[in-house]
């Protein structure tokens, strides 16, 4: 399963509303509850340009990617040639943000779900979109 943005920064930031269901997720993540959990590397450099967006110096950027590279039972999924051209046809079938395109894109190649908060994944033909409080423990 792929995890992207959202759940970064529902992660990190403890005042973000998802705060307290994506902690847990990653919990589970950490202890092997789930296996198989990889992030999009899309959601990694989405996450850095709006770090850097936001006046974010370099420092706290690679602190925060070095703890993802570093967190128990995490995985991630690289940028592929593939991956853009499959985002390519998803954002003209879909009308997906960039960012969206590439996540769905990964996730569709990977293995066909994604773990997120956003609803508008749900509606993507082959995609298992899952909110982290659906996915069922040690099934993945």
């Amino acid at each position: 399963m792929i995890i992207e943005l959202d759940s970064l920064i529902a992660y990190v930031n403890k005042k973000d509303k998802h705060h307290e269901l994506v902690s847990k997720f990653f919990e589970y993540v950490a202890a092997g509850k789930y296996k198989n959990v990889k992030v999009a590397t899309s959601a990694y450099l989405e996450y850095s340009l709006l770090l850097k967006s936001k006046g974010y110096s370099e420092a706290d950027v690679r602190e925060d990617l070095l703890y993802f590279r570093n967190f128990p039972n995490l995985g991630e999924v690289p940028l592929t040639l593939e991956v853009f051209i499959k985002a390519s046809e998803l954002r003209e079938k879909y009308n997906l943000s960039f960012f969206d395109s590439l996540h769905v894109a990964t996730s569709l190649l990977f293995d066909g779900v994604i773990v997120s908060l956003d609803k508008a994944y749900r509606s993507i033909k082959g995609l298992k979109a899952l909110r982290h409080d659906e996915v069922p423990v040690d099934v993945f």
